[in-house]
């Protein structure tokens, strides 16, 4: 119960390896309670007593040093409940490292691809190698030369003609002046030769989970400029859970591999390990179409954050109080000399 409790006071880690296992100003030389705190197993929770921690005059009689332990007693379970309560709310709500969908979006590999997507003079559309398709027209070019020798045009026109015709070709093929799809699976094409085990492996659970990231940011990408594909905004979702579940499969079978590839496609292990279903909330969340509130929260939700908000700010306070306690006790007992934190 204890340790569930302790990790909210880690700013007053320094401050309390110091107070390590010294006894409470309430408790009397010698006593029960002494004896119980210098014990090297309660290290872990002298926080708790600072923040409860009662002052009171060893001339006070009886009955009032009782009612200030009562009290100490009651507020160190009321901390430990209050702290308790509000590390299991935020085990709850804890968000994601990167975007569930689209990952770190400073992932060196998504930006490869697009860029090399983007630029026309490294491929042309419909799958054409550019290497390729100058060995064509060299050769065409070479052939009309030689079969022109003798006739009534010369080499110089031929070539500019055949130069005229190449011009026709490149813009016919460039990039620029093709569909997306061609765009989209070229993407694919080239995620697919970084990923592959082997010349031809387009299986592997790796190289699925790449092809995968490039159509969802494709996707992605279609369904910021429409808001209204509902169909594209479906095949993102199930891309984004059939992805999931091939990386699970694959950390199953081949730990090293799936970090590799979360760190290459620049996602996480808890993107993957948690349950996720790209909804209202995460379009809102990550202002997939800016500032635009696709949830409106109820007065039971916004009462309930305003309570949590309240208990954190009850939280801080103790660490506050715990602080405070402990320049109080030093000054007290000056005599006392702090211990210093020794290393495990």
């Amino acid at each position: 119960m204890f340790k569930q409790g302790i990790r909210f006071f880690s700013t007053l880690g320094p401050v309390l390896r110091q107070v390590g296992g010294a006894r409470p100003a309430c408790a009397p030389q010698g006593s029960r309670r002494g004896r119980h705190i210098q014990k090297p197993m309660q290290v872990l929770r002298p926080h708790v007593k600072l923040a409860s921690l009662q002052f009171y005059q060893e001339e006070q009689d009886r009955r009032k040093k009782r009612i200030m332990r009562r009290k100490e007693r009651r507020l160190k379970k009321e901390i430990i409940r209050d702290v308790n309560k509000l590390k299991q709310h935020d085990a709850k709500h804890i968000p994601c490292k990167v975007d569930p969908v689209l990952g770190d979006p400073k992932c060196e590999f998504i930006r490869r691809i697009f860029q090399e997507v983007d630029n026309p003079e490294s491929h042309l559309a419909y799958g054409i190698d550019r290497v390729e398709f100058e060995k064509l027209l060299y050769g065409a070019e070479k052939a009309n030369v030689e079969s022109q020798t003798g006739g009534h045009l010369s080499p110089e026109m031929i070539r500019a003609n055949e130069e005229k015709k190449k011009k026709a070709l490149l813009t016919i093929l460039n990039l620029r002046n093709t569909s997306a799809k061609d765009k989209k699976d070229y993407a694919i094409k080239l995620a697919r030769q970084e990923f592959q085990r082997r010349p031809g492996d387009c299986g592997s659970p790796e190289v699925q989970a790449a092809i995968l990231t490039v159509k969802i940011h494709f996707g992605m990408r279609h369904v910021q400029a429409n808001k209204k594909d509902f169909d594209t905004i479906q095949s993102v979702r199930e891309a984004v859970q059939y992805r999931q579940r091939l990386l699970k499969y694959l950390k199953r079978v081949d730990a090293k591999n799936y970090f590799y590839t979360l760190h290459k496609l620049g996602l996480t292990d808890d993107v993957i390990m948690r349950e996720f279903n790209m909804g209202r909330e995460y379009l809102q969340e990550y202002k997939v179409w800016g500032d635009k509130v696709l949830i409106k929260k109820s007065d039971k939700q916004l009462k309930k954050q305003e309570k949590f908000n309240a208990l954190r700010k009850k939280v801080q306070a103790y660490q506050e109080l715990a602080k405070e306690n402990f320049a109080k006790y030093q000054a007290k007992y000056p005599q006392k000399k702090a211990q210093k934190p020794t290393n495990p």
